[in-house]
């Protein structure tokens, strides 16, 4: 695919969207691995040694319950067993942590957590059916090398036990990462009810294994009691609210290198102590933020390109079988990619579509169908005549909702009444005559509220596409000019483009995302330009 021109000097400048966001989105969740590199040095300076359950009884369960205090959410449902087995994982091999801190380096125990993106790329080919990018696959081989030459630096002390007990802490943060990007959250959950469900999981787990084996030591210090203070706030509770809130809205190809912070900072702190690096440490330290910062660019994509994909993605299309749905289900699956065809009555007649019935009126049924489907986008294409706003904006909200809890990018294919007027910026098409007649303000009205209601929610990773003034049935001809927030026109003043090349370009933007969260399509070429402009 291809567009055979740039926007016009009539468009606005690009709105922010999720590419807007995500620096601060990176920033945040970094600080989690980050306090999680100083858990060494504050486990050999300021701990009781021989107490690593002790330890992670601490960090854990006193956190989960001040988030269970401050949330007062509980699990219900399939949600019982799911943040038992997320709690096993994510924080219930937290002892091993402090076995690694306890018997290595704190440098040499921090690196082992290097191929931790490595273990979620390969997990997440097997689970999410996400496969990675080149370009993060070797960024990911690098930075292992780049803690390589950390820890092989002169005086590095690699005992047995705590290299296995590093390594296991490793997969079993592995396995987290990808099933808390698998399971999401339940609908009206945020990060920090889960973060408390799952500390206080790990914490009760973690209990009977202190009392049982180790106990209670028998002098805690005020340096003690800082430390394991630090541990449960910035290392426990913060730490895993700003973790599972970057899991839920970053790709997981970028979430996993964020771990490379922890020995880098575990590295700095020695460093800032008096140990020294040589050269080739300096050179692996130097490898491996370089590896941590690539892992979160896209190498340059050129839109609607016609190569194949460096991996098929699941598209769940919300209103498979109308006229825009239909037209993306088959431009999604001639791509390679696998569609989820939700709709009232669902066809399929290709294998890489599965029909879901489904009602989207149902905010729980959508729930349903979208929590299990591992999909990695949906896209919404829902449109009602005579106008129902309250249903288009509901079914909206539902999907945004769900959408949210898991992950996964929105995708709205809305109406040309929310773009605005060429050389009029302040005049939206609904609110102009000469675009939308009067009997068809309602539809206009209704695409505007929907995508306000985007605009409201606190998903961070949606888009909306409005078409042109006249979107019919027609020719695919891959050609088309895309904009931001103002009506596309031709040479002439007229707007339209067929319907199939709208799915072209849906389907380019869920391929390679644009900047803007708003956006625009019209069809470039003129031979068949319908007599009048018309509709919505």
């Amino acid at each position: 695919m291809s567009s055979s021109a740039q926007p016009p000097a009539t468009a606005e400048p690009a709105t922010a969207g999720p590419a807007a966001h995500r620096p601060a989105t990176v920033l945040l969740t970094a600080l989690a691995p980050a306090a999680w590199g100083t858990t060494y040095v504050v486990t050999t300076e300021l701990l009781p040694p021989g107490h690593p359950l002790f330890a992670g009884l601490m960090r854990a369960l006193p956190a989960g319950l001040v988030g269970l205090a401050l949330t007062r959410v509980l699990p219900r449902g399939d949600w019982w067993w799911k943040a038992a087995v997320l709690g096993l994982l994510n924080i219930g091999g937290m002892p091993l942590l402090f076995v690694a801190a306890e018997r290595l380096p704190g440098g040499v125990a921090a690196t082992l957590g290097a191929a931790q993106p490595l273990l979620v790329a390969a997990l997440a080919a097997l689970v999410l059916r996400d496969r990675p990018t080149p370009w993060r696959l070797a960024w990911g081989v690098l930075g292992v090398a780049g803690v390589g030459l950390m820890v092989l630096g002169p005086g590095a002390r690699l005992d047995a036990v705590g290299l296995l007990a590093g390594l296991g802490h490793t997969a079993t943060m592995a396995g987290g990462v990808v099933l808390t990007r698998r399971w999401g959250r339940p609908a009206g959950v945020g990060p920090l009810a889960l973060a408390g469900w799952q500390l206080t999981v790990g914490g009760l787990l973690l209990l009977p294994l202190t009392l049982a084996f180790e106990g209670v030591p028998e002098r805690i210090g005020a340096g003690a009691a800082g430390g394991y203070l630090w541990l449960g706030s910035m290392g426990g509770l913060i730490a895993y609210t700003l973790w599972f809130r970057g899991i839920a809205t970053l790709p997981v190809g970028a979430i996993a290198p964020l771990v490379l912070l922890s020995p880098l900072v575990a590295t700095a702190i020695g460093v800032t102590r008096g140990e020294s690096l040589s050269p080739s440490q300096t050179c692996g330290f130097a490898l491996s933020l370089a590896a941590l910062l690539a892992a979160q660019l896209n190498p340059p994509h050129r839109r609607g390109s016609t190569s194949p994909m460096t991996s098929a993605l699941t598209i769940a299309v919300l209103g498979a079988t109308g006229m825009v749905g239909s037209r993306i289900t088959a431009e999604a699956t001639a791509r390679g990619h696998r569609v989820l065809a939700l709709a009232r009555k669902p066809v399929s007649g290709h294998p890489s579509v599965t029909p879901v019935p489904l009602d989207a009126a149902d905010p729980d049924a959508v729930r349903r169908a979208l929590t299990d489907s591992g999909a990695h986008a949906v896209v919404l294409t829902l449109r009602t005549y005579p106008a129902d706003e309250d249903f288009l904006v509901g079914a909206t909200r539902a999907v945004l909702d769900t959408a949210a809890g898991l992950g996964i990018r929105v995708l709205v294919i809305g109406g040309a009444g929310a773009l605005r007027t060429p050389g009029s910026p302040d005049l939206l098409l609904a609110d102009n005559p000469a675009y939308v007649p009067a009997e068809l303000r309602p539809v206009a009205a209704a695409g505007v509220a929907q995508l306000d209601a985007c605009r409201a929610h606190a998903h961070p990773d949606w888009t909306y596409l409005s078409p042109p003034v006249l979107l019919e049935p027609g020719a695919r001809t891959a050609r088309y000019r895309r904009g931001t927030d103002t009506l596309l026109t031709a040479p002439d003043g007229r707007s339209w483009i067929s319907a199939e090349d709208l799915a072209a370009a849906a389907v380019d933007e869920l391929e390679h995302p644009g900047a803007e969260r708003h956006f625009t399509v019209v069809q470039a070429v003129t031979e068949k330009i319908p007599a009048a402009p018309r509709g919505t």
